[in-house]
Protein backbone atom coordinates (compact mmCIF):
# COMPACT_ATOMS: atom_id res chain seq x y z
CA UNK A 1 0.00 0.00 0.00
CA UNK A 2 2.89 2.34 0.74
CA UNK A 3 4.23 1.92 -2.81
CA UNK A 4 0.79 2.64 -4.25
CA UNK A 5 0.47 5.86 -2.27
CA UNK A 6 3.95 6.90 -3.32
CA UNK A 7 3.10 6.32 -7.00
CA UNK A 8 -0.23 8.10 -6.55
CA UNK A 9 1.42 11.19 -5.05
CA UNK A 10 4.09 11.37 -7.77
CA UNK A 11 1.44 11.10 -10.49
CA UNK A 12 -0.74 13.67 -8.73
CA UNK A 13 2.11 16.18 -8.39
CA UNK A 14 3.10 15.79 -12.05
CA UNK A 15 -0.52 16.20 -13.14
CA UNK A 16 -0.93 19.28 -10.95
CA UNK A 17 2.20 20.92 -12.37
CA UNK A 18 1.03 20.36 -15.95
CA UNK A 19 -2.44 21.64 -15.06
CA UNK A 20 -0.93 24.76 -13.46
CA UNK A 21 1.04 25.53 -16.63
CA UNK A 22 -2.10 25.09 -18.75
CA UNK A 23 -4.09 27.34 -16.42
CA UNK A 24 -1.50 30.09 -16.72
CA UNK A 25 -1.77 29.92 -20.51
CA UNK A 26 -5.57 29.92 -20.45
CA UNK A 27 -6.20 32.66 -17.88
CA UNK A 28 -3.24 34.96 -18.61
CA UNK A 29 -2.85 34.54 -22.36
CA UNK A 30 -5.99 33.29 -24.13
CA UNK A 31 -8.60 34.61 -21.68
CA UNK A 32 -6.97 37.53 -19.83
CA UNK A 33 -9.06 38.80 -16.92
CA UNK A 34 -11.85 39.66 -16.90
CA UNK A 35 -12.58 38.11 -20.33
CA UNK A 36 -12.71 34.60 -18.86
CA UNK A 37 -15.85 35.69 -17.00
CA UNK A 38 -17.34 37.47 -20.00
CA UNK A 39 -16.98 34.32 -22.12
CA UNK A 40 -17.90 31.93 -19.31
CA UNK A 41 -14.96 29.55 -19.58
CA UNK A 42 -13.93 29.52 -15.90
CA UNK A 43 -16.27 26.92 -14.43
CA UNK A 44 -16.05 24.48 -17.32
CA UNK A 45 -12.28 24.69 -17.58
CA UNK A 46 -11.67 24.28 -13.84
CA UNK A 47 -13.97 21.25 -13.79
CA UNK A 48 -12.04 19.80 -16.73
CA UNK A 49 -8.73 20.37 -14.94
CA UNK A 50 -10.00 18.86 -11.69
CA UNK A 51 -11.19 15.70 -13.45
CA UNK A 52 -8.03 15.35 -15.51
CA UNK A 53 -5.72 15.91 -12.54
CA UNK A 54 -7.47 13.40 -10.27
CA UNK A 55 -8.56 10.57 -12.59
CA UNK A 56 -5.05 9.57 -13.72
CA UNK A 57 -3.52 9.39 -10.23
CA UNK A 58 -6.55 7.50 -8.90
CA UNK A 59 -6.19 4.87 -11.64
CA UNK A 60 -2.49 4.65 -10.80
CA UNK A 61 -3.39 4.06 -7.15
CA UNK A 62 -5.67 1.20 -8.19
CA UNK A 63 -3.42 -0.62 -10.67
CA UNK A 64 0.03 -0.02 -9.16
CA UNK A 65 1.85 -3.19 -8.09
CA UNK A 66 5.68 -3.11 -8.05
CA UNK A 67 6.00 -6.72 -9.18
CA UNK A 68 3.39 -6.54 -11.93
CA UNK A 69 4.98 -7.53 -15.31
CA UNK A 70 2.86 -5.11 -17.36
CA UNK A 71 3.16 -2.20 -14.93
CA UNK A 72 5.15 0.07 -17.27
CA UNK A 73 2.74 -0.57 -20.12
CA UNK A 74 -0.29 0.06 -17.91
CA UNK A 75 1.13 3.33 -16.57
CA UNK A 76 2.03 4.42 -20.09
CA UNK A 77 -1.55 3.78 -21.23
CA UNK A 78 -2.95 5.75 -18.28
CA UNK A 79 -0.61 8.68 -19.02
CA UNK A 80 -1.49 8.58 -22.73
CA UNK A 81 -5.23 8.60 -22.06
CA UNK A 82 -4.82 11.42 -19.57
CA UNK A 83 -2.78 13.40 -22.10
CA UNK A 84 -5.38 12.82 -24.83
CA UNK A 85 -8.16 14.06 -22.55
CA UNK A 86 -6.12 17.12 -21.62
CA UNK A 87 -5.28 17.84 -25.27
CA UNK A 88 -8.93 17.60 -26.29
CA UNK A 89 -9.99 19.96 -23.52
CA UNK A 90 -7.23 22.48 -24.21
CA UNK A 91 -7.99 22.42 -27.95
CA UNK A 92 -11.66 23.11 -27.22
CA UNK A 93 -10.78 26.00 -24.93
CA UNK A 94 -8.35 27.38 -27.52
CA UNK A 95 -10.99 27.23 -30.27
CA UNK A 96 -13.41 29.14 -28.06
CA UNK A 97 -10.94 31.85 -27.07
CA UNK A 98 -11.74 35.54 -27.72
CA UNK A 99 -9.86 35.97 -31.00
CA UNK A 100 -11.03 39.55 -31.53
CA UNK A 101 -12.71 42.33 -29.59
CA UNK A 102 -14.61 44.20 -32.26
CA UNK A 103 -15.91 47.75 -32.20
CA UNK A 104 -19.18 47.77 -34.12
CA UNK A 105 -21.41 50.82 -34.42
CA UNK A 106 -21.68 51.87 -30.76
CA UNK A 107 -20.18 49.02 -28.72
CA UNK A 108 -17.49 46.39 -28.48
CA UNK A 109 -18.29 42.73 -28.97
CA UNK A 110 -16.26 39.58 -28.27
CA UNK A 111 -15.68 37.42 -31.34
CA UNK A 112 -14.64 33.91 -30.38
CA UNK A 113 -12.45 32.02 -32.83
CA UNK A 114 -15.03 29.24 -33.14
CA UNK A 115 -17.82 31.73 -33.96
CA UNK A 116 -16.08 33.51 -36.85
CA UNK A 117 -17.71 32.93 -40.23
CA UNK A 118 -15.28 30.68 -42.16
CA UNK A 119 -16.25 32.07 -45.59
CA UNK A 120 -15.66 35.60 -44.36
CA UNK A 121 -12.31 34.55 -42.88
CA UNK A 122 -11.30 33.13 -46.27
CA UNK A 123 -12.33 36.35 -48.04
CA UNK A 124 -10.33 38.47 -45.61
CA UNK A 125 -7.21 36.35 -46.05
CA UNK A 126 -7.55 36.38 -49.85
CA UNK A 127 -7.65 40.17 -49.77
CA UNK A 128 -4.64 40.32 -47.48
CA UNK A 129 -6.54 41.99 -44.64
CA UNK A 130 -3.96 42.00 -41.84
CA UNK A 131 -6.54 43.18 -39.29
CA UNK A 132 -8.44 39.90 -39.76
CA UNK A 133 -5.56 37.61 -38.81
CA UNK A 134 -6.27 36.09 -35.40
CA UNK A 135 -3.32 35.79 -33.05
CA UNK A 136 -2.33 32.80 -30.96
CA UNK A 137 -2.22 34.78 -27.76
CA UNK A 138 -4.39 37.61 -26.47
CA UNK A 139 -7.37 38.90 -28.50
CA UNK A 140 -6.83 41.59 -31.11
CA UNK A 141 -8.73 44.87 -30.97
CA UNK A 142 -10.31 45.76 -34.32
CA UNK A 143 -13.38 47.47 -35.75
CA UNK A 144 -15.99 46.25 -38.22
CA UNK A 145 -17.11 48.67 -40.94
CA UNK A 146 -19.77 48.28 -43.65
CA UNK A 147 -18.68 46.65 -46.88
CA UNK A 148 -17.96 48.88 -49.87
CA UNK A 149 -20.44 46.70 -51.77
CA UNK A 150 -24.04 47.79 -50.96
CA UNK A 151 -25.40 44.40 -52.02
CA UNK A 152 -23.07 42.64 -49.57
CA UNK A 153 -24.32 44.89 -46.77
CA UNK A 154 -27.90 44.02 -47.68
CA UNK A 155 -27.10 40.31 -47.69
CA UNK A 156 -25.45 40.59 -44.27
CA UNK A 157 -28.48 42.44 -42.88
CA UNK A 158 -31.02 39.89 -44.10
CA UNK A 159 -28.94 36.86 -43.11
CA UNK A 160 -28.21 38.29 -39.65
CA UNK A 161 -31.94 38.67 -39.01
CA UNK A 162 -32.26 34.94 -39.70
CA UNK A 163 -29.48 34.08 -37.24
CA UNK A 164 -26.40 34.18 -39.47
CA UNK A 165 -23.21 35.98 -38.33
CA UNK A 166 -23.45 39.76 -38.08
CA UNK A 167 -20.68 42.36 -38.50
CA UNK A 168 -18.54 41.42 -35.45
CA UNK A 169 -18.15 37.84 -36.72
CA UNK A 170 -17.24 38.74 -40.31
CA UNK A 171 -13.46 39.32 -40.55
CA UNK A 172 -13.80 40.61 -44.13
CA UNK A 173 -15.16 43.82 -42.54
CA UNK A 174 -12.35 44.26 -40.02
CA UNK A 175 -10.13 47.34 -39.98
CA UNK A 176 -7.53 48.55 -37.45
CA UNK A 177 -9.12 50.18 -34.42
CA UNK A 178 -7.23 53.43 -35.04
CA UNK A 179 -9.18 53.84 -38.28
CA UNK A 180 -12.42 54.47 -36.37
CA UNK A 181 -11.03 56.83 -33.74
CA UNK A 182 -13.61 59.56 -34.38
CA UNK A 183 -16.49 57.11 -34.31
CA UNK A 184 -15.33 55.66 -30.99
CA UNK A 185 -14.99 59.12 -29.43
CA UNK A 186 -18.42 60.18 -30.68
CA UNK A 187 -20.05 57.08 -29.20
CA UNK A 188 -18.07 56.90 -25.95
CA UNK A 189 -19.86 58.14 -22.85
CA UNK A 190 -18.59 60.05 -19.80
CA UNK A 191 -17.72 58.22 -16.58
CA UNK A 192 -20.35 60.19 -14.64
CA UNK A 193 -23.00 58.25 -16.53
CA UNK A 194 -21.35 54.90 -15.76
CA UNK A 195 -21.11 55.78 -12.07
CA UNK A 196 -24.79 56.64 -12.05
CA UNK A 197 -25.65 53.39 -13.81
CA UNK A 198 -23.53 51.13 -11.63
CA UNK A 199 -24.54 52.75 -8.37
CA UNK A 200 -23.37 49.68 -6.45
CA UNK A 201 -20.42 49.51 -4.10
CA UNK A 202 -18.54 47.01 -6.28
CA UNK A 203 -18.95 49.05 -9.44
CA UNK A 204 -17.97 52.29 -7.73
CA UNK A 205 -14.81 50.64 -6.39
CA UNK A 206 -13.78 49.65 -9.91
CA UNK A 207 -14.17 53.28 -10.97
CA UNK A 208 -12.49 54.78 -7.91
CA UNK A 209 -9.12 55.20 -9.66
CA UNK A 210 -10.66 57.09 -12.59
CA UNK A 211 -11.51 60.76 -12.40
CA UNK A 212 -14.07 62.31 -14.72
CA UNK A 213 -12.43 63.40 -17.94
CA UNK A 214 -9.60 60.85 -17.66
CA UNK A 215 -11.53 58.15 -19.50
CA UNK A 216 -14.75 57.43 -21.35
CA UNK A 217 -16.57 54.15 -21.72
CA UNK A 218 -18.39 51.89 -24.13
CA UNK A 219 -20.30 48.67 -23.44
CA UNK A 220 -18.75 45.27 -24.20
CA UNK A 221 -21.11 42.46 -25.10
CA UNK A 222 -19.85 39.11 -23.82
CA UNK A 223 -21.02 35.56 -24.35
CA UNK A 224 -22.41 35.12 -20.82
CA UNK A 225 -21.61 38.43 -19.14
CA UNK A 226 -21.46 41.99 -20.43
CA UNK A 227 -18.70 44.36 -19.33
CA UNK A 228 -17.35 47.86 -19.95
CA UNK A 229 -14.39 49.11 -21.98
CA UNK A 230 -12.61 52.28 -20.84
CA UNK A 231 -11.07 54.35 -23.62
CA UNK A 232 -8.84 57.39 -23.67
CA UNK A 233 -10.98 60.53 -24.23
CA UNK A 234 -8.43 62.02 -26.65
CA UNK A 235 -6.75 59.16 -28.54
CA UNK A 236 -9.60 56.62 -28.26
CA UNK A 237 -7.01 54.02 -27.25
CA UNK A 238 -8.33 51.16 -25.15
CA UNK A 239 -7.33 51.52 -21.49
CA UNK A 240 -8.84 48.45 -19.89
CA UNK A 241 -11.89 46.24 -19.47
CA UNK A 242 -13.76 46.49 -16.18
CA UNK A 243 -16.33 44.10 -14.75
CA UNK A 244 -19.39 46.33 -14.88
CA UNK A 245 -22.46 45.40 -16.96
CA UNK A 246 -23.90 48.78 -18.04
CA UNK A 247 -27.01 47.23 -19.59
CA UNK A 248 -27.87 45.28 -16.46
CA UNK A 249 -27.18 48.33 -14.31
CA UNK A 250 -29.44 50.57 -16.41
CA UNK A 251 -32.23 47.97 -16.28
CA UNK A 252 -32.13 48.06 -12.47
CA UNK A 253 -32.54 51.81 -12.24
Amino acid sequence: MKNRLHAFLIHLILSAVIAAVVMVIVFWVWYPAPLHEAVGVTGIFLLLMAVDVTIGPVITLIIYKPDKPSLKFDLAVVALLQLCALSYGVNTVFAGRPAFIVFSKDRFEIARASDLDPDSVAKALQRGNQAAIAGWAQPRWVAALPSLDPKRNQDILFSAVQGAPDWPLLPELYVPLAQVKEQILSRAKPLQELRALSGQEGGLKLLADWRDGKAKWLPLRGKVKNMTVLVDPVSAAVIEIIDIDPWSASANL
